[in-house]
């Protein structure tokens, strides 16, 4: 089911359903990359969020599949964080390499598309595991990421 959009707002050419080949959009040393996405375009290219409800439950999918999919340390301190791996080792200061992390994503009604996440990952050095400095700062940045993905895609603001 898509949106009830029928016209574009900044044209008022008729929207058809279409798919993003590539949109990437960053915050910070988060990235996040669609492939496929899914959306509304009039004939001069003007985009909009396939249904009503798709950016919505796109914030809310990408902050839980993030939380389960990418693992992240632990930050402890008050004025001077240091991040902790779940073994209890601390993390380095420094990243090792940037990692990606890949999810399948389906709204119902739309196609299906896949979304990478590409943060920093450190590697600990008690137990070797691969991880984000931080899965609670992470899940912070999803916000503002999503809002630079919408500036990427060429979707209009509301209000």
């Amino acid at each position: 089911m898509t949106a009830k959009v029928k016209h574009c707002t900044r044209c008022s050419n008729a929207m058809e359903p279409k798919t993003l080949e590539r949109v990437s959009a960053g915050e910070g040393s988060l990235k996040l990359h669609l492939i496929g996405l899914p959306v509304l375009q009039c004939v001069k290219g003007h985009a909009a969020p396939a249904h009503r409800d798709f950016m919505l439950w796109f914030l809310r999918e990408l902050r839980e599949r993030s939380a389960t999919a990418i693992p992240g340390g632990v930050a402890k301190g008050l004025l001077f964080k240091k991040h902790f791996c779940s073994c209890g080792s601390e993390l380095p200061g420094k990243p090792e390499r940037s990692g990606s992390f890949a999810m399948d994503l389906a709204f119902e009604g739309v196609a299906a598309f896949k979304a990478e996440v590409e943060v920093p990952v450190y590697r600990c050095p008690g137990c070797g595991k691969e991880q984000a400095q931080s899965a609670k700062e992470l899940a912070a940045n999803v916000p503002a990421i999503v809002a630079s993905l919408n500036d990427a895609a060429g979707f209009p603001h509301s209000g």
